[in-house]
């Protein structure tokens, strides 16, 4: 008899929805609101804003750099799992074979033919670094070519202490950089569809490019201030030997990067190219003290929308089944991609920096699968996302942990069990309308799917409502299957496909 356990229930993250209006009411609402909210905002930070010269200049307060998080510290196979060949996390498998009778339901925890490909095994370059034009300054972001408005203005050649780090805050004040510099790269920003941590990465792009010869804590120092008066809760910091840092708080927790906890919670470090983080187990970090009651600004997202960039276009073509999937990636999304900082699964399948082709794939899978009948399009698609994509770990590819986003699965040439369980679910719910979850053992995150009638495997219920498991690594493995390795783990749930969201 097929035994069925119930999720706990943890409180979930509410999405909002704006009243149904005409598009001109809606956006004109939208635009006086927004009027509002900054118009107070930026009032209600005038006054540390104008006296941060005074406390860069005052206590410098010391934290201790804590490690890195990791997502999971099980390894991952080093050979795609198979029905009849199911593998252990870091060795080959070892003989042993799938049962005869379906195995037993999950516990759950709920938690935090090959198609013809592009190859790419390497790190993505863009083009070389363009040149400057006449009243405008070109620089590079990431090989993309962009033009802001010469603005002239200064930076000091090298900060060593805190009173130099409040006399360049004061300089730039005076020199207007948040009135000019800051509207032209923020007009940039939204033109290109950044999301927050890109933000900060074209305002370094910026700078480094302008200050080429000033030494990293002038530059450090320089988007700090931008960064502050753009909205950010960005800190300026040193090691106990002076070399620069920014420490920067984010929505999401960013694995692979050492962190400091300071009052209002966890800030990431930023050192420039070529730090050596180890130094911060023995130099700690100091960075001056803010007044307790002021508005320090807003934690940065990782979550990417569309990105309008340039297009270099890279064909694709996947078939297995009754699946073909053909279209064009942008090439020039992935340097932009490539050392994205390591963040929650959920994130990357949420985020979407090129909607117009994940639409374009979902109608395709929509009308090839159109016509099964019951649960036999979910098995397709299972079926083809563990068929049509070659597998190797992450550290095989790319020597670090690199989950990718859709579009990456789309260019690389091989992929793990995180990027096949994003793909499934992600068109289980967009091309078939199927709810789904991303859910994780220790070294592999695996997939559920709700089907419209039960079959035999194994299930739980999340929310009133059962969940099958459904594998796109575990080859040749249906819906129901789960690997013999993972039958009395307890999975955690990433992410919820979802009219009710996660």
């Amino acid at each position: 008899m097929r035994r069925t356990i119930t999720a706990v229930l943890v409180s979930l993250v509410a999405v909002s929805a704006a009243p149904e209006a005409s598009a001109q009411e809606k956006h004109r609402s939208f635009d006086e609101f927004r009027k509002e909210v900054l118009s107070g905002y930026q009032n209600f930070r005038k006054t540390i804003l104008d006296n941060y010269a005074d406390f860069l200049n005052g206590e410098w307060h010391e934290y201790q750099s804590l490690n890195a998080e990791r997502r999971d510290k099980t390894p991952k196979p080093t050979s795609v799992p198979s029905v009849g060949h199911p593998s252990r996390p870091g060795r080959l498998p070892s003989g042993s074979e799938a049962p005869a009778t379906p195995p037993k339901p999950l516990p759950v925890e709920k938690g935090e033919a090959k198609g013809k490909r592009p190859e790419s095994e390497t790190a993505p370059s863009g083009p070389s670094r363009p040149t400057k034009s006449r009243g405008e300054q070109t620089f590079g972001f990431y090989g993309l070519p962009v033009t802001v408005p010469e603005i002239e203005f200064n930076i000091a050649a090298r900060l060593s202490t805190p009173s130099d780090y409040a006399a360049q805050w004061k300089a730039l004040d005076r020199e207007e950089v948040r009135s000019e510099v800051l509207p032209a790269l923020q007009k940039k920003i939204r033109e290109m569809g950044l999301n927050d941590y890109l933000a900060y990465m074209l305002m370094e792009a910026y700078i480094g490019d302008k200050f080429p010869q000033a030494d990293s804590s002038s530059k450090i120092s320089a988007i700090h201030y931008l960064l502050t008066h753009a909205g950010y809760d960005a800190r300026v910091a040193m090691t106990g030997r002076g070399a620069p840092l920014l420490l920067l708080p984010f929505k999401q927790t960013i694995y692979a990067r050492n962190y400091i906890m300071m009052p209002e919670g966890k800030y990431y470090v930023f050192a420039p190219d070529g730090f050596d983080y180890g130094r911060l187990a023995t130099e700690g970090i100091k960075t001056c003290t803010l007044p307790k009651d002021a508005d320090k600004g807003s934690k940065l997202d990782l979550v990417i929308g569309k990105l309008n960039i340039p297009v270099k276009a890279k064909s694709f073509e996947l078939e297995y089944g009754p699946i073909h999937l053909k279209g064009e990636v942008n090439e020039n999304l992935m340097p932009i991609l490539y050392r994205y900082p390591q963040m929650p699964i959920g994130d990357y399948a949420v985020s979407s920096p090129d909607p117009a082709l994940r639409h374009e794939l979902a109608r395709q899978i929509r009308e090839q699968l159109q016509g099964m009948e019951g649960d036999k399009a979910v098995e397709a698609l299972l079926g083809f996302t563990q068929s049509v994509f070659d597998y190797a770990t992450d550290e095989e590819n790319h020597g670090f942990e690199k989950p990718y986003f859709i579009e990456e699965t789309l260019y690389y040439p091989k992929n793990d069990c995180e990027d096949r369980a994003i793909f499934y679910t992600t068109f289980l719910w967009n091309a078939l309308g199927r709810e789904a979850q991303l859910i994780s053992f220790p070294g592999h995150e695996a997939a559920t799917v709700r089907l419209d009638s039960d079959v035999e495997g194994t299930s739980y219920t999340y929310g009133g409502d059962r969940y099958y498991i459904s594998d796109p690594t575990f080859i040749g493995s249906h819906t129901g299957m789960v690997m013999p390795i993972y039958r009395n783990e307890k999975p955690k749930v990433d992410y919820t496909f979802s009219n009710s969201g996660n």
